[in-house]
């Protein structure tokens, strides 16, 4: 077994995930690093987000958050029961990938918080079929396919 070590995300990572989010497999998905830095920086003293950088052996390598299925008013997840968990996740150092990490790391925090409520949800984008089977490897099952705010459209899956 793994022992990943998740901790809260400081303003002190945020030149790590720009880095990570400047590589090609994130770029592709969020070619706007700058925008999302600012999105982590605005949000880093905010409770209803919880963001966290994902550590193994004292190495980070992946960037992982979650927050209230009806807090950003997404309406994929408006049927989700109260106080569902949204999770968005992604691995930086491209020396992780393919190992098996991602659906670890991911079922670990998920456990984590099925702890303390009922249902733990992600919405990836239907197009990311490398995304959707890590989800499924980590317990996730397919729910409904939604469209996104900017027209995408999106698995959602959850873990119940």
């Amino acid at each position: 077994m793994r022992n990943f070590n998740f901790r809260r995300l400081q303003s002190s990572h945020l030149d790590q995930v720009r880095r990570w989010l400047q590589e090609p497999h994130l770029r592709s998905w969020w070619p706007d690093a700058d925008l999302r830095i600012d999105e982590m920086r605005e949000n880093l003293e905010n409770p209803d987000i919880t963001m966290m950088l994902v550590s193994l052996s004292d190495h980070a390598f992946a960037y992982i958050h979650d927050h209230d299925a009806r807090y950003l008013g997404l309406s994929q997840f408006s049927d989700l029961p109260p106080r569902s968990r949204v999770v968005s996740t992604f691995v930086g150092d491209v020396g992780f990938m393919g190992q098996g990490h991602s659906s670890a790391y991911i079922d670990t925090r998920v456990r984590q918080l099925r702890r303390d409520y009922p249902l733990v949800a992600v919405g990836p984008n239907t197009k990311d079929t490398h995304a959707i089977q890590v989800y499924v490897q980590a317990g996730f099952r397919k729910r409904a396919l939604r469209p996104a705010r900017d027209g995408n459209l999106i698995q959602v899956m959850t873990h119940l």
